[in-house]
């Protein structure tokens, strides 16, 4: 049996999920053309969206892994909660170990906690499942382009842009964004 750790911005879940679920979707466009039929417009792809189901012990398991001792549910909601409320991305990694100690593969991923439902049902006892939804985060700027003229023909050089900002409006940083 392999061995999966699941980091949230460094914090090791205690209990692995039994599930990961990674969506990685397209942007492509479908047209029909007279006379041609459907095409398809390959782009670029779209952000990969990541879903899992955890466990929160109340408790200590002898099947769970504490990093730094056991914490019980209390802290790791405190930080789903600073994860959500922060708006800034985060370090999500999978890693996948056999039981000799030979690494499979890893995921690790720039993501944004999208949203988290957090269920308590008597065949849990006093644990805390929790439903997670992450979704992919690429770093952005703006660009500039200098415009100089060569043997008379006009040359374009892309200059370093800014870093983003957190922008206070995702429908106006939307519409603001060309896409790269």
């Amino acid at each position: 049996m392999s061995q999966y750790d699941f980091y949230l911005d460094g914090v090791l879940l205690p209990v692995a999920p039994g599930e990961l679920k990674i969506s990685i979707a397209n942007q492509n466009s479908t047209y029909v053309l007279v006379d041609q039929g459907e095409i398809n417009l390959l782009k670029r792809a779209g952000l990969t969206e990541i879903e899992f189901e955890c466990l929160l012990p109340q408790v200590r398991y002898p099947f769970a892994v504490y990093a730094g001792g056991f914490k019980p549910a209390a802290y790791y909601l405190a930080k789903l909660e600073e994860l959500k409320v922060s708006r800034q991305p985060f370090q999500f990694i999978v890693s996948r170990t056999m039981p000799d100690g030979r690494v499979l593969f890893s995921n690790n991923i720039k993501v944004s906690l999208e949203d988290y439902t957090c269920t308590e049902n008597a065949k849990n006892g006093f644990d805390v499942q929790v439903k997670i939804r992450l979704k992919q985060y690429r770093d952005f700027g703006t660009r500039t382009m200098a415009l100089t003229e060569q043997n008379g023909q006009a040359v374009y050089t892309v200059q370093e842009g800014r870093a983003a900002v957190n922008a206070p409006e995702p429908d106006e940083l939307r519409r603001a964004l060309w896409q790269q």
